[in-house]
């Protein structure tokens, strides 16, 4: 197994720990292997989208778990970036902008931005 693959599966190993434990360290390296992951990947690299998605998806639960909802910021420049860079017929956009739109509406919910539920509301429509 290549190191990339190893920092994935020990990223998603320690989420899914997380989601059963709630133990926040757990959360924590689950984000720093995911980091590590995407640093292996450059802009051209053809698992930089969903090195990208995975660290998203990280990075949301911990804005969901800590309540620091100012940062959702970072998970939704993620899930944009990945969603980027997937064509349209890639079979992991729709979940993708699924999660993305997830995203934009908790950060409607926080800070009551019509554009975010604008985005959200196009982003499933296109899905659904």
């Amino acid at each position: 197994m290549d190191t990339l693959a190893l920092w994935m599966d020990a990223g998603h190993r320690l989420l899914a720990r997380y989601r059963r434990m709630q133990n926040s360290s757990d959360l924590d390296q689950s984000i720093i292997h995911f980091e590590r992951a995407l640093d292996l990947c450059p802009m051209d690299h053809l698992y930089r989208p969903a090195a990208l998605f995975n660290l998203a998806t990280a990075k949301f639960v911990s804005c969901q778990a800590d309540g620091r909802h100012l940062d959702l910021d970072i998970p939704i420049n993620l899930f944009q970036d990945a969603l980027d860079l997937r064509p349209t017929d890639h079979p992991d956009r729709e979940i993708t902008q699924f999660h993305l739109a997830i995203a934009l509406l908790s950060r409607c919910e926080k800070r009551g931005s019509q554009a975010d539920a604008d985005a959200a509301k196009e982003l499933l429509r296109e899905v659904l």
